[in-house]
C-alpha cells in the first residue's frame, strides 16, 4: 500500500526536465528508486565534501544510475558564494546547510527543471535520532552522546507532531535554495495521500522509519536501508573556519567557531547577520 501511493507520488511528478537530489539515505533513494522505474537515465545530483564524515557519495552510486553527477564543495565555493547565500536566507534560524544545497542546485539547474527530493521522511517516518532517545530506540551512529533540546517533547506522539510541524520550514529552505537558478524543488513523500495514510497508523509504526523500510525493502538496496551512520547532510565549515577560512570567517565575526563544538550554530547565525547589516556611513 504504502510504496504504491509513494510511487504514484514520484510517477506522476515526473517528465523529461526532472531529476533528484539523492544523499545517500532512504527517503532520497526511494524516490530515486522509483523515478528511474520509467526514467532509467534520470540525471541524480549528490552534493559532498572532501573527507569520510561529510562524503555519501558510495552510498548514492548504489541508486544513481548512469547519469548520476557529484558536486564537491570546496572552501574556494564558500569563500566565493557566501554572501549569495546570505543574501537568501529569509529566516534567522536558517542553518549552515543551505550553502550545500545552494551549491547542488546551482550544478543540478544546469541540466535540470525540477528536482525531487526525500524531504519529509524524517518528519512522516520518525527518523531523527532525538525522536530515537524519546522512544528508547538505538540511535544512529555518532549520536550516543547526543542531548535533547530543552524545547524537545519527551512524549512520543508529542514528538512526532513537533517533527512534522518543522516540516513546512525544510521546504521554505530548499525553495530558498533552488529559487535562486529558477529550479524548483519537490517532495513527492509530502504528497497529500501518502500523509494520509502515514498519520492513520498507529505512532509506533512512524518510530526509526519501521514503516517506510519495510515498504521499499526490494526495491532500495539492502545495504542503504539497514544503514546505521546515516546523518543529514553535514557540513565541514567549523574544521574550514579554523584552515582555509579562518581569515574570512574572524574577520567578519570576529572571532573562530569552536573546533571542539562543531554542532554549535552560533558562529553561522552572526556570519549571516554580519553579512545584513548595513554599512556604516562615513
Amino acid at each position: 500500500m504504502l510504496v504504491d501511493l509513494l510511487r504514484a507520488a514520484v510517477h506522476e511528478r515526473l517528465d523529461d526536465t526532472t531529476g533528484t537530489v539523492l544523499s545517500g539515505g532512504i527517503d532520497s533513494s526511494t524516490v530515486t528508486a522509483l523515478a528511474r522505474e520509467i526514467r532509467p537515465d534520470l540525471p541524480t545530483f549528490t552534493g559532498f565534501y572532501k573527507g569520510d564524515r561529510y562524503d555519501e557519495r558510495r552510498w548514492a552510486r548504489l541508486v544513481g544510475g548512469p547519469n548520476h553527477h557529484e558536486i564537491e564543495i570546496t572552501p574556494q565555493d564558500f569563500a566565493d558564494h557566501i554572501d549569495d547565500v546570505i543574501g537568501i536566507v529569509r529566516d534567522a534560524q536558517v542553518g549552515p546547510g543551505i550553502f550545500g544545497q545552494y551549491m547542488v542546485a546551482k550544478h543540478a539547474a544546469e541540466h535540470v527543471d525540477v528536482v525531487l527530493s526525500g524531504e519529509g521522511g524524517d518528519e512522516l517516518f520518525g527518523g531523527y535520532a532525538r525522536l530515537a532517545i524519546v522512544a528508547g530506540d538505538r540511535v544512529p551512529d555518532g549520536y550516543e552522546d547526543y542531548r535533547l533540546p530543552d524545547d524537545y517533547p519527551r512524549d512520543v506522539e508529542a514528538a512526532l507532531r513537533y517533527d512534522l510541524a518543522g516540516l513546512p520550514g525544510l521546504l521554505a529552505v530548499d525553495a530558498m535554495a533552488t529559487g535562486p537558478f529558477g529550479l524548483r524543488s519537490v517532495a513527492p513523500m509530502t504528497d497529500i495521500r501518502v500523509v494520509a495514510h502515514v498519520l492513520s497508523r498507529p505512532p509506533t509504526e512512524r518510530l526509526g522509519k519501521r514503516m517506510l523500510r519495510q515498504a521499499v525493502r526490494g526495491l532500495v538496496p539492502d545495504a542503504i536501508i539497514d544503514r546505521t551512520d546515516k546523518r543529514g547532510f553535514p557540513v565541514p565549515f567549523v574544521e574550514w573556519a579554523q584552515g582555509p577560512l579562518r581569515d574570512l570567517v574572524g574577520d567578519r565575526i570576529g572571532y573562530v567557531p569552536d573546533p571542539d563544538r562543531p554542532w554549535d550554530r552560533q558562529w553561522w547565525y552572526d556570519l549571516c547577520a554580519a553579512g545584513r547589516a548595513e554599512p556604516v556611513a562615513a
